[in-house]
C-alpha cells in the first residue's frame, strides 16, 4: 500500500505584519501555535507593483492615500528577511514567500537559496515573471484563481520552456511547443503545484467547487 502524502497546512500571513518585524515574529508564533506546518509571506517592492497614483480598490478605502503608499507601507526592509528566516529556522517552521516580480525572486535566490515560490493568482498571466523561476530551477505553488482552463495551460507552457532550458527565442508559440515535449510532462509534476483558488474572501458556499481539481488534474496530470 503506498504510503498517503501528509496535508501541510499553510499559514497565510502575507502582509499582515505591516512592515514591521515584531509583529511577523508574533505572527509565526502564533501559526506554531496553531499547528501549521508553514509560514507564508509575500516578497514585494511597490515601485515594482503598481504607480505613484494608482487608487485603492473598494475594500481598501481605510485612510486616503494611495495604493502605491499603501503597499509601500507593507514593504518588509531587506534586512528584515534575513532575521524572518533566521527565526523561521530557530523555530523549526517552514516558510515560503509569494513573489511579484523578478527582482524579488532574484532577491530571495540569490540571498537565501528559495528553492520553492508560491505564484499568486493574478500573476498567472505574468510570463516574465514564470519564466524565470522556472529558469531559476525553483518548484513553484500556482494560484488558479478567476482562471479558465487555457491561462492554466498556458502557464504550465511558460514553465515547461523555461525548465527544460531551451535555448530558442521565448515565444507563445516555443512555449506551446516545449509543452508537448515526451519529458516535460513528468519534469512539471515534479516541480509544479496547481492550486484550487477561489478570489472572494471569503467564499461563498455556491462558489466552492472543489471538484474543479478533479478537472484540473485530469486536465494536467
Amino acid at each position: 500500500m503506498s504510503e498517503i502524502a501528509k496535508t501541510k497546512i499553510i499559514a497565510e500571513i502575507g502582509v499582515n505584519h505591516n512592515g514591521s518585524l515584531d509583529l511577523a515574529k508574533k505572527l509565526i508564533d502564533a501559526a506554531i501555535a496553531s499547528g501549521a506546518d508553514v509560514v507564508k509571506f509575500q516578497a514585494f517592492k511597490a515601485s515594482r507593483l503598481v504607480t505613484r497614483h494608482a487608487p485603492k480598490a473598494a475594500y481598501q478605502q481605510t485612510k486616503d492615500d494611495s495604493q502605491f503608499a499603501m503597499l509601500k507601507r507593507l514593504e518588509l526592509a531587506e534586512s528584515d528577511y534575513s532575521a524572518i528566516m533566521d527565526y523561521c529556522r530557530e523555530k523549526s517552521i517552514e516558510i515560503l514567500f509569494s513573489i511579484f516580480d523578478v527582482e524579488s525572486l532574484d532577491f530571495l535566490v540569490d540571498n537565501f537559496d528559495v528553492k520553492k515560490v508560491k505564484l499568486g493568482s493574478g500573476e498567472i498571466t505574468n510570463a516574465p515573471l514564470l519564466l524565470a523561476i522556472a529558469q531559476r530551477r525553483c518548484d513553484v505553488i500556482v494560484s488558479t484563481g478567476m482562471s479558465a482552463l487555457l491561462e492554466i495551460e498556458n502557464a504550465l507552457s511558460v514553465l515547461a520552456f523555461g525548465y527544460l532550458n531551451l535555448h530558442v527565442q521565448p515565444s507563445m508559440r516555443a512555449f506551446k511547443k516545449a509543452y508537448q515535449t515526451a519529458q516535460v510532462k513528468a519534469l512539471l509534476k515534479q516541480k509544479v503545484m496547481l492550486l484550487h483558488c477561489n478570489s472572494a474572501y471569503p467564499t461563498p458556499l455556491e462558489d466552492v467547487n472543489l471538484r474543479v481539481m478533479d478537472v484540473m488534474h485530469k486536465e494536467f496530470g
